[in-house]
């Protein structure tokens, strides 16, 4: 958990997936719940003893972000003060954090992307061909690439796959010239919806 202080008024603060307190996953941690609520204000009472950014008697504003690497952002805005010792912690629905088409992971060896792709199916993250245009699958000097394609921003689970891919690979680029690598030197193994794919064919069904 990391605190940085913008200004008097804003704060950042970053969370890797197992330090989202009293939550199973991100999407559970921005509902707009009392237990959502009140791990986030833990969280506030931190940043207030490590970097003294103090939100007691304020309206705050919380804005939630989903970085590609699999950590997450919350960025916290001081409003009005308020006459009463309340505070308003709701964060915002998630946003994505993409400027380009592409979202490239490195695994490996196949046995960490069948591994994921039987997680995934686990954690509920069902209708994935929803979730992207394309979802590929490369081999390239040994290790797996999976290649996802113009994500959907408003795939109801986008949290949940970004936290729960990382547990099994690396973010490893975004960058068009890599994917034409990948198109060029490397082997395309499953072409389109790489992960349902994997999942019904290469995963125990027991």
């Amino acid at each position: 958990m990391k605190f940085q202080k913008l200004s008097e008024n804003k704060l950042k603060i970053i969370l890797s997936y197992d330090e989202l307190p009293n939550s199973q996953n991100f999407d559970d941690f921005v509902s707009d719940s009392s237990d959502a609520r009140h791990t986030f204000l833990e969280i506030l009472e931190k940043a207030y003893d490590e970097v003294g950014f103090n939100t007691r008697d304020y309206k705050i504003k919380i804005d939630a972000l989903a970085l590609k690497n699999g950590k997450f952002v919350f960025t916290v805005t001081k409003l009005v003060k308020m006459k009463k010792n309340i505070k308003s912690a709701k964060p915002k629905k998630i946003v994505r954090e993409f400027n380009s088409n592409y979202a490239i992971y490195k695994f490996e060896d196949f046995e960490d992307f069948c591994n994921f792709c039987e997680f995934a199916k686990k954690m509920d993250l069902y209708d994935l061909n929803n979730f992207a245009k394309k979802i590929e699958l490369y081999l390239y000097h040994n290790n797996y690439y999976l290649s996802v394609y113009k994500i959907n921003e408003k795939f109801n689970n986008i949290g949940k796959f970004y936290s729960s891919i990382t547990e099994f690979c690396k973010f490893y680029s975004s960058k068009d010239l890599f994917i034409c690598l990948l198109k060029e030197k490397g082997k395309l193994v499953i072409k389109n919806n790489a992960i349902e794919i994997c999942q019904n064919n290469f995963i125990n069904h027991n």
